[in-house]
């Protein structure tokens, strides 16, 4: 029996990272949908039904905690899993936050791409 592909989303206002961070996930056997804002990865969360969702903290037009706090108010995304992606460095107390406003981590996008793979796999094995 074929294993069902995990479905991500990479939602970033930075093309480049959200290619880089995607093709990574798909070369390790992940479906990947990408959005450019927080609007459009809230419709894409509703319509692809993601098992996992990273979300940049900072972008235009709509925040990651403000995108965060409207995935957590809707039925139909509120158990969907999400970690904050950040390029400033990682403080104890922005982690914190992180948690308090319904995010499972605060991961740097400086990590290494194949610890991204591992602790998003960590994530979605179970799922």
């Amino acid at each position: 029996m074929e294993e069902i592909k995990k479905r991500i989303l990479v939602v970033d206002d930075d093309p480049a990272l959200r290619e880089i961070f995607g093709e990574k996930l798909v070369m390790a056997g992940f479906l990947v949908s990408y959005a450019k804002n927080g609007y459009e990865g809230y419709d894409l969360a509703r319509s692809v039904k993601p098992d996992f969702i990273l979300l940049d903290v900072m972008m235009p037009e709509l925040d990651g905690p403000a995108t965060l706090d409207k995935l957590k108010s809707d039925p139909e995304c509120k158990d969907i899993p999400v970690a904050f992606l950040t390029s400033i460095e990682d403080r104890p107390e922005d982690v914190k936050a992180a948690k308090e406003v319904g995010a499972i981590d605060y991961w740097n996008k400086a990590m290494e791409l194949d610890e991204l793979v591992a602790r998003v796999s960590a994530i979605v094995k179970n799922k």
